[in-house]
């Protein structure tokens, strides 16, 4: 749920040399993602977050101010959900498209945060226990 609210956050971009990214965090993520390509750094809370390409697919990874990885992000398509997850977007929220579907792991346990719509409202649910949704965020649209 942290890492949850760590992703919905306001993030601080690292653009024009501010707020350097610290050398402990820089060697870390050098020497677990070597092959990495097209690194954006931007500071998320007291995290950074990095963004980056690797063997072809995006992905986001969190670190704490003491260089720990915290946790490891990519979007996905709503297919590559659980079953579970699939079917109760399908019951529940028939009436909103995706706008955005991640697939996170902290302490190497999977989650889910979906971002869905309608012209009304923007929801923002997610899963930690890969069978059910809940509501993590409510954003009404104006009118």
């Amino acid at each position: 749920m942290l890492f949850t609210a760590f992703i919905l956050s306001v993030s601080i971009s690292f653009a024009n040399g501010n707020n350097p990214v610290p050398a402990e965090i820089s060697h870390n993520f050098s020497h677990h993602f070597a092959s990495a390509k097209n690194v954006n750094w931007e500071k998320v809370s007291n995290l950074y977050k990095a963004s980056f390409e690797l063997d072809g697919n995006y992905l986001y990874v969190f670190y704490s101010e003491d260089a720990r990885i915290i946790g490891i992000a990519h979007n996905i398509l709503s297919d590559k959900l659980p079953m579970m997850l699939q079917a109760e977007l399908k019951m529940g929220y028939s009436n909103y498209w995706i706008t955005e579907l991640i697939e996170y792991s902290v302490d190497h346990r999977p989650g889910y945060q979906i971002t869905i719509e309608n012209a009304d409202q923007k929801l923002v649910l997610k899963s930690d226990n890969l069978s059910d949704w809940s509501l993590s965020k409510k954003t009404l649209k104006a009118e």
